[in-house]
Parts: C-alpha cells; sequence; structure tokens
C-alpha cells in the first residue's frame, strides 16, 4: 500500500488533485456502469413485454377458451316435466316424448337394535377395531374399482361412527334415528351387475347393525343390503327409448332435469321393444364375434388349439431370427411385469430364496423368505413385491433370471446408446481412472476428450454416475460385447418400426411399391438383404396374426358385457311392462293398451343464441388485443434519447428525487425502438387475420374479414383490430356455430389433412395463442426470466462479460490512483528536501 504524503511542503491540495485526475481516469468505468443499467433495463423491458403477453394468453384462457363463446338459451314447452338449460355446444332442438321412471337412490335400512346415539359401538359389534369396506355407484352409473375402507375403533360412539362414515369417500350418506341406522347412496342409478352399495367386507359387523336379515316370501333370510335398490331414469327421446343414471344429465348440448314421469306407458313399451331388439342384435353380434375369435385363434396358435400362451414358438422363433441377441417376445412380457430397477437389485440368493417356497402363492413365498438366512433389508424389500411380482419371479428359470439380470443392467448402462460399445471403445474404457481420488467431473472430462468414443458412447457414460461407471467398467469384457449387440438389436428394432408391419408386407406382395416409402424408409429397405427381407416378412405376419387375435379376444370380450348389458336391461324393461299389465301371454307388447293409455303431449326442448352477449365477448377480446397491440406498437417505436444516459452514481448525488426521475424516463425511453424480435413477433400475429380456416367447410363465415373483423388501415395502427358490427351481427344471426369454431375449433389439428393436403384447421385462439407462445420464448432467450440465471440468456451473457471489465477497470483504477498518489509523494518528500537544505544554507 502506498503511502499517501499531503501537500504540506508543496502547499497543494494533493486529495482534490488526485480525486480530479481520477474523475477523468474513471470515464471507461462510468460508461461500463452504464451500459450496465442500459442492460438491465432493456431486459426488464423485454420482461416487461412478456408479462404483457402471458396477462392476454391468460384473458384468452379463462374467459374465451375454458368459457363458450357461443351463449345459447334454452327454452321448454313444460317446465314441469322438463327444465333444461344449453351450453354452447347445443344443436338442434330434442322431443322428450315420455318418461316412465325417474331415477333414485339406493338405500339400505336396517332392523331397530338396543342403542342410543351415544352407545359405544363396541356394545354392538364387540370389542377391538373393526374396518367396513364400502363401494356405491358414481354419478356416471358405475362402480369403484376401489372399496373405501372405514375403521371403527373400540371408545367411538354411534354418532361418531356416522359422522365417520359421512365424511368418507364411500359415497353414502348415514342416518342413525329411533335405533335404525339407514345407509343411502348419494348417487341414483342402476348398477345393473348388483347392489349399488357393496358392502365389500365386514358383512358380520353389518349384521349386528340390523342388516341383511330380509326374508323372502319363504320366511329365508337373503344374502341383500338394500331394502330399495337404485333405480335409472327411463325416457324416451327422439323417438329412442333410452336411460340415464341420474335426472340431471348432458344431452346433445343440453343440460337437461326430469322433474316428473309421463306418458309412462308409451315409454315403458317402447322400452321394451328397444331391449327386446338390443338382445337380439347383441346375441349376434357375440356369435359372430365367438366365430372371428376361433378363426383368429387357428390362425395365430394353430388349429383346434386350447393352449394360447403370451406368444407362439413360431412368433419368437421370427423375432430372434430378425433381432438376434435379445429377450424374446415370450421374455420381454416377463421381464416387463417388474422394474428394471427390480431385477437389476435381485440378487442370486434373493431369487433362489424364492424359488425354494412350496407353490407361487404369496403366502407360500412370504413364508419362504422368512425362514430364510436373507437380511432384514432383502426381506423387506421382497415382502414389498406385489404377488404378481413374487410370482413372476417364482415362475423364472434359472436362464431367464441370468438373461433378465443381463437385460436390466444393459437398460442402465445407457440401452441402445451402447451400440459402439466394442474393441477400442471396450479397451478406452479399461484405460479410464475411476477411483476413491478421482472426480466425477474428470472423469467425465475424459470420457469428452476420448478419441474412441462416439458421440452416443459418450452422452451414456456422461449420465452415469460415478459407481455405475465403475460398475460398467468392471463388467466381463465378453458382457461389453454382449451390451453392445443387444444396442444394435434394439437400433435395428427402431428401424423396424420405422418401416411397420403393413409397409413390409406390402412391399414384399409389390416390389413397386417400395418408391411409395419415405426417404428414410426407402434407404432402411434397401439396406437390408435378401435373407432379411425375407425375415421381417415373416415377423410382420406374426405380429399382424398376433394383433388380428387381440382385436378379436377384445371384441369377443366387449360383446359378451354387451350381451350381459341387454340381458339386465331386458329383464328390467320385461319387469316393468309386466308391472303395468302391457304384456300378452306370448311375451309381446298389448299395443291396444298402449294406445288407450292417456298420452300428455312431447316437452320440447331449443336453444337459441344470445347475439348481443357474443358480440359483446368478441368485442371485449378485439379492445383487449388492440391495448396489448398499441402498447407493444408504441414501445417499438418510442423516442431514442442518445444524451440521456444512465445517471451515475456521482452524479445522483447533484440532483433532487424528481430531476432523476425525469431524467431516467428519458434514458429509458426507446430500449425496445425497432426491436426485431418484437415487431417480428407483431407480424406473425397480424398475419393470422386473413388466414382462411380450411376446417370450416360448408360455410362462408371461414376468416376474421367475412364476419367483420379486419386490422386497420392506418399502418401506424401497428395491426389493431377493426370491428364491422353490423357484419359480425349479421354472422353471429345466421351461423354462430362457424363463428365461435373460427374462434376455436375444438376438432381443429395444426396438422390435419384434407384434400389430400396437410393444413392448420385450430381456430384463430389457438394460433394466437401459440403465436404468443413462439414470442415468449424468442424474448425469454434473449432477456430469460426470473428464474434464470444469466448465462442462460444472451443479455444476460452481456452482464457477465460487462461485470468481468468492470472488476478488471476497477482493479486498474486502484493501481492508478496508488500511481498518482507515489508520484505526488515523491513531489512532496523531494520538495520538503529542497525546504530543508536551503533553510541549512540560510542557517549557515
Amino acid at each position: 500500500m502506498v503511502m499517501r504524503v499531503g501537500g504540506l511542503a508543496s502547499g497543494m491540495d494533493i486529495d482534490a488533485l488526485v480525486e480530479k485526475l481520477m474523475n477523468a481516469e474513471r470515464a471507461p468505468l462510468n460508461k461500463l456502469t452504464q451500459k450496465k443499467q442500459t442492460y438491465e433495463w432493456q431486459r426488464d423491458a423485454y420482461r416487461g413485454v412478456n408479462t404483457k403477453l402471458k396477462t392476454f394468453d391468460t384473458y384468452i384462457a379463462d374467459n374465451l377458451v375454458l368459457k363458450s363463446l357461443n351463449s345459447k338459451t334454452a327454452s321448454t314447452s313444460n317446465s314441469n316435466l322438463v327444465s333444461a338449460t344449453a351450453t354452447g355446444s347445443a344443436t338442434g332442438s330434442l322431443s322428450i316424448e315420455g318418461v316412465s321412471q325417474l331415477a333414485t337412490s339406493a338405500r339400505a335400512v336396517g332392523n331397530q337394535v338396543s342403542a342410543v346415539g351415544s352407545t359405544k359401538m363396541s356394545d354392538l359389534i364387540g370389542t377391538g377395531t373393526k374396518t367396513i369396506e364400502l363401494k356405491a355407484i358414481k354419478a356416471d352409473g358405475t362402480m369403484p374399482s376401489e372399496a373405501t375402507k372405514i375403521e371403527i375403533t373400540d371408545g367411538m360412539t354411534v354418532n361418531q361412527f356416522v359422522s365417520k362414515v359421512n365424511a368418507s369417500n364411500a359415497g353414502v350418506s348415514v342416518v342413525f334415528e329411533n335405533g335404525r341406522f339407514s345407509f343411502t347412496a348419494k348417487n341414483s342409478g342402476d348398477n345393473k351387475a348388483g347392489e349399488e352399495i357393496d358392502v365389500v367386507s365386514g358383512k358380520d359387523i353389518f349384521t349386528s347393525l340390523g342388516f341383511f336379515q330380509q326374508k323372502d316370501e319363504l320366511g329365508n333370510v337373503i344374502d341383500k343390503f338394500q331394502t330399495t335398490d337404485g333405480k335409472n331414469a327411463i325416457f324416451q327421446v327422439n323417438g329412442i327409448a333410452t336411460e340415464r343414471p341420474s335426472n340431471t344429465f348432458n344431452l346433445s348440448g343440453y343440460n337437461v332435469i326430469l322433474k316428473d314421469t309421463f306418458n309412462s306407458t308409451q315409454t315403458i313399451a317402447d322400452k321394451y321393444k328397444s331391449a327386446q331388439k338390443e338382445m337380439q342384435l347383441a346375441t349376434e353380434n357375440e356369435a359372430n364375434k365367438a366365430i372371428a375369435l376361433t378363426n383368429a385363434l387357428s390362425a395365430y396358435y394353430g388349429n383346434g388349439s386350447s393352449d394360447t400362451p403370451n406368444y407362439t414358438n413360431t412368433h419368437n422363433n421370427s423375432y430372434n431370427a430378425v433381432f438376434g441377441n435379445t429377450l424374446s417376445l415370450t421374455e420381454q412380457a416377463e421381464y416387463r411385469k417388474l422394474t428394471t430397477s427390480d431385477w437389476k437389485n435381485l440378487t442370486a440368493e434373493e431369487f433362489e430364496t424364492i424359488k425354494l417356497a412350496s407353490s407361487n402363492s404369496k403366502e407360500d413365498v412370504i413364508a419362504a423368505i422368512d425362514s430364510s438366512n436373507l437380511s432384514d433389508e432383502s426381506k423387506t424389500k421382497l415382502k414389498a413385491f406385489s404377488a404378481e411380482k413374487l410370482q413372476t419371479v417364482y415362475n423364472a428359470s434359472e436362464n431367464e433370471f441370468s438373461h433378465f439380470k443381463v437385460q436390466a443392467n444393459y437398460v442402465s448402462f445407457g440401452g441402445s446408446k451402447l451400440k459402439d460399445l466394442s474393441g477400442e471403445a471396450i479397451t478406452a474404457l479399461k484405460g479410464l481412472t475411476i477411483d476413491e481420488t478421482t472426480d466425477l467431473s474428470e472423469i467425465r472430462t475424459s470420457i469428452s476428450e476420448n478419441e474412441y468414443f462416439s458421440d452416443d458412447l459418450k452422452s451414456a457414460l456422461k449420465a452415469l454416475d460415478k459407481e455405475t461407471l465403475s460398475a460398467l467398467q468392471n463388467s466381463d469384457e465378453a458382457i461389453l460385447n454382449e451390451y453392445a449387440t443387444k444396442a444394435q438389436s434394439d437400433e435395428l428394432k427402431s428401424q423396424y418400426s420405422k418401416l411397420g408391419d403393413a409397409k413390409i408386407l406390402e412391399v414384399i406382395a409389390d416390389p413397386s411399391k417400395v418408391s411409395s416409402l419415405t426417404e428414410e424408409q426407402q434407404t432402411i429397405w434397401n439396406s437390408l438383404s435378401a435373407t432379411e427381407q425375407a425375415a421381417f416378412k415373416n415377423l410382420a405376419e406374426q405380429n399382424q396374426l398376433r394383433s388380428a387375435y387381440n382385436t378379436a379376444k377384445a371384441e369377443d370380450t366387449a360383446a359378451d358385457a354387451r350381451l350381459e348389458n341387454a340381458v339386465s336391461s331386458l329383464n328390467t324393461a320385461k319387469a316393468d311392462a309386466q308391472n303395468a299389465g302391457l304384456l300378452n301371454g306370448d311375451g309381446t307388447i298389448n299395443d291396444d293398451l298402449v294406445n288407450a293409455a292417456p298420452s300428455a303431449p312431447p316437452v320440447s326442448l331449443s336453444s337459441t343464441t344470445n347475439v348481443d352477449d357474443m358480440m359483446n365477448k368478441i368485442k371485449e377480446f378485439v379492445t383487449t388485443y388492440n391495448g396489448l397491440i398499441k402498447d407493444l406498437n408504441d414501445q417499438t417505436k418510442e423516442t431514442k434519447y442518445r444524451d440521456y444516459a444512465p445517471l451515475t452514481p456521482e452524479q445522483k448525488k447533484d440532483m433532487d428525487e424528481d430531476e432523476i426521475k425525469l431524467w431516467e424516463e428519458k434514458a429509458k425511453s426507446g430500449l425496445l425502438r425497432n426491436d426485431s424480435v418484437v415487431r417480428n413477433g407483431l407480424s406473425n400475429m397480424r398475419s393470422l387475420i386473413y388466414q382462411s380456416n380450411p376446417g370450416l367447410e360448408g360455410t362462408k363465415y371461414n376468416t376474421l374479414f367475412n364476419i367483420g373483423i379486419t386490422s386497420s388501415k392506418s399502418y401506424n395502427d401497428g395491426g389493431t383490430l377493426e370491428i364491422d358490427e353490423a357484419k359480425l351481427r349479421k354472422a353471429i344471426e345466421e351461423d354462430p356455430d362457424a363463428v365461435e369454431r373460427l374462434f376455436k375449433n375444438v376438432e381443429g389439428k395444426k396438422e390435419d389433412v384434407i384434400d389430400g393436403k396437410t393444413v392448420d384447421t385450430r381456430g384463430y385462439l389457438e394460433k394466437l395463442r401459440e403465436s404468443m407462445k413462439s414470442l415468449e420464448v424468442n424474448i425469454e432467450k434473449k432477456a430469460g426470466r426470473s428464474t434464470m440465471t444469466d448465462a442462460q440468456y444472451a443479455i444476460g451473457k452481456s452482464l457477465i462479460d460487462n461485470e468481468k471489465r468492470i472488476d478488471t477497470w476497477q482493479n486498474k483504477l486502484k493501481n492508478i490512483e496508488a500511481r498518482y498518489w507515489k508520484q505526488f509523494t515523491a513531489m512532496e518528500t523531494a520538495i520538503n528536501k529542497a525546504n530543508q537544505q536551503s533553510s541549512m544554507f540560510m542557517q549557515g
């Protein structure tokens, strides 16, 4: 550190002189500091643009996407029988010709028990913690896949039990009054396959609470929980007899509420006839699907085959003939029943322990695990396996287990990226230094710099942690070669997938069809030898036979379910017809009775578009859009005041707050003037206005221009929108659905095919939101976002570079100031010495 000597000898103000000199020297640093401030302001200005874009996007999502643009009002000819509201998708009119039955909820009312609300549940069901499990019909008429468990503790009272059930997700409402329990399903409807309130476990508990004690006509106790079964609403709409689990439902865009029954006789008769017809069709369909399944089964497994394993030997052999060293299809099916991590971490000792079980049941396997010498950790891990996982391991042969272990290790080491792991690459891998003293970053640097590793292999190796890398390095060379072979097989699988079964068989049958393949597909196909092409053909044939069998099996299962539902529906419809006295002795409907029954006019439902509301929504959107466009356009046209640079701290000391504020307003102006990113984004948004939507066929309203929305004719307006209200109103009145689809086409796709051409059939709003998102992304590349580091975006990188230059200049200025002080100190020392000598001469 330089010792500073003031101007005592020279009489000069050295501090002031050095300060003035340093002010001049500090000019480059001030420019860098001002540049830093400009970067930060510009970054914030860009981020401000993104904030405005996101705000506008949220407005579109909340007001125009999630909500219907097309507001409709429903009217009903008899609101006492049927009421309705219309959604934006309501189309045409509905005619409800009759309602024979309203939907009701299932209920179970128990016999009286000796209890009040404060009675302990243990007095009724015994001591100890007990559990019941319930399922109740859902709003859509289906039953839950899993039951809800409710625990009954020792000290719980009846009232507490009721509260706990009501607060659960069991789907029932419980009441306890006058010593009786009542369970009612929260949702109405008929579970065709059983009771709507299903007691999955705890039947003995419910028996103690007064349930399961109903008797039949002969006085025998029947196994039934419910005292009243749930019912579906049965009605006829537009000539079709149908039913719903609730009295409130959506139909063709109408939210319908059935309030009362009417024309019941006709509806019951029509429902029965429809059920008879469906029974006939379902029976025929089931027979056809059964024949199709038999044929598909014979084609894949062989004539008369009853053994249907996952895959045939022929299929497995065809697969392995194409892909070589890989798991067979049957092995893959078994391998996937556990995770790759499960197979990798399963030790030989653990495998052998499971194999020692007396059977593949979970109980026997768990018993073998408990009696083994495995560590507690191993036992805990294995006992956490599902029954299917334990069964899979038990059924696997030693050879399969070995294959699965190799496959699991191969996948965890990088899978298909290991295709180049052979020869020199293996030698290079073995030569890497991987030990306790070597940092992972050093290892990865060595991998990146190794000339024998391909890019894919480098990517795979660098993705591994140190322990996994060490395990891979220590693998036998034969195993490493096997990994490479597996990876090459996977590469071939990828090529096969790009061709596909259908194309392979097509070009085999007609070689001229090769020209119809894509360029990539042609390259793959032409690279295959005749033998390989024949192998591809055999596998494709087996794949298609297997696919046909799976499809036939699924369709047969669906046909069985349809027939089962048809039987249930017919039984219900027949019972209703019998109760109404409408059946003849031969099981047919007595049409004379039906025709003689009193009838009421059908209830008609219709909807009309609320034109004014739709107009207001579109006008509000245009106003909001124009506000955004004007704001962004103004920013690109702001005046740039080049004489107003950001203020330095020294400059601010001599100014008051108002002066600083006015100065910085000028300094911040024009930060995005003529900015190419924002201007290009605005240009892309403007270009959407005149694009037609090819997905709106059969209507003239397929552009915004056609409904009266255009961009301003003034260039200075920057593409704001204008509305011809008369034209817009006419379009909404004539075809409101087309106008809504123009803005948001739910069925539209970015890449749709119409008349053989790939076109964009999405609505204007979706295209606009994508355009804005693209602008947001481009701005983030330049200005980032608050969660990013400076190194992740362009201005941030400039800030880092600028900060480095500031640091360099600050260090430089310290040295310059030290030099000045050294020079002035030397001058003061010299003057002082001269003064001392002069004084001596004068004294002499």
